[in-house]
């Protein structure tokens, strides 16, 4: 498992937050945890089993997830209907992350509960990063 341990800027009041990233294209992991991990805790997924396994290791204390849709063994919705179900999850708020530019994918994600999608080609990882502390920063 790698950990990438990042400080928070100033507007996030020094709080440590913690966030899982779940992402199977390799490079793109690579960039996103680069961004990522100067602002947040970092834990990396490569499918929606391993964001279960780091929800465990971690007690539950993750303060954000950025799913990918599109990933093997189990898909970002799947993965998300599994957070949602659990009472110990439930609340954790979850980012959905795509290429795919699909509306009905986007209602999907909404509707089961994601508090944002983002296609992927549309977001910096700095971006990607700053829309993450503004969404904890509204969840604090």
């Amino acid at each position: 498992m790698r950990f990438c341990a990042g400080l928070l800027n100033k507007k996030m009041k020094n709080e440590k937050f913690t966030i899982i990233l779940a992402e199977d294209e390799k490079d793109l992991m690579e960039v996103y945890s680069i961004a990522l991990g100067k602002r947040f805790n970092l834990f990396v997924a490569e499918n929606g089993k391993e964001v279960l396994e780091r929800l465990k290791e971690s007690n539950g204390k993750i303060d954000l997830i950025v799913l990918d849709i599109v990933m093997p063994k189990m898909d970002g919705f799947d993965t998300l209907r599994k957070l949602k179900k659990d009472n110990k999850y439930k609340n954790i708020p979850v980012v959905m992350s795509t290429n795919l530019s699909d509306s009905r994918d986007r209602d999907e994600a909404i509707d089961l509960g994601a508090v944002k999608y983002f296609v992927k080609a549309d977001r910096t990882p700095s971006e990607l990063a700053e829309d993450i502390a503004n969404i904890l920063i509204e969840q604090k």
